[in-house]
């Protein structure tokens, strides 16, 4: 069995809201670590928020996720309310509710260490994990490429944070070609 693991179960829109409206990809994945689940589908489970996951994952490509500094509040956010950005900057904030799935990510010269909460440890070659990163995010990717086009927010300060989302999204992808 792999060390590492996301299998996308479904994706999808928000059955109640327009698909050229509704922002943010929604859905189910399984992900495990060593012989660990962190996360699977079940019968009326809330659905994630795929777009942010696949963003922090990106992030966590060149940065470690550790309690004490965060690529996102989760790695696993269940909501994705709200993108914040300041000018100038380069990288968004995902704001959501409490509820999500987090694992530790720790970067050491060539592989990465992954530790679950319940303190299991794995550590596998950083290619292992950036392979199956990439599978993931492109997977999410695909799914907006087939989508109607995106209705951009009316608001200026919403329309640019879901375009800077893309930008931050499409500059950490293209690291990694």
């Amino acid at each position: 069995m792999d060390e590492f693991h996301i299998e996308l179960l479904d994706i999808h829109w928000l059955k109640d809201t327009p698909e050229k409206i509704d922002l943010c990809a929604h859905g189910q994945v399984k992900v495990i670590i060593g012989k660990e689940t962190i996360v699977e589908q079940q019968e009326d489970d809330i659905d994630w928020t795929l777009n942010a996951m696949a963003l922090h994952l990106l992030r966590t490509l060149e940065s470690n996720h550790l309690p004490e500094n965060l690529v996102g509040e989760h790695l696993i956010p269940c909501c994705g309310h709200h993108i914040d950005h300041i000018d100038g900057e380069q990288t968004v904030s995902i704001q959501g509710c409490f509820t999500g799935h987090n694992w530790w990510v720790r970067h050491s010269s060539n592989t990465i260490e992954l530790q679950t909460l319940s303190n299991n440890i794995v550590e596998l070659p950083f290619n292992n994990y950036k392979d199956e990163v990439l599978k993931f995010v492109d997977s999410v990717k695909e799914f907006y490429n087939k989508s109607k086009k995106k209705q951009l927010p009316d608001d200026d300060y919403d329309r640019t944070g879901y375009l800077m989302f893309w930008n931050e999204w499409n500059n950490r992808r293209a690291k990694w070609k």
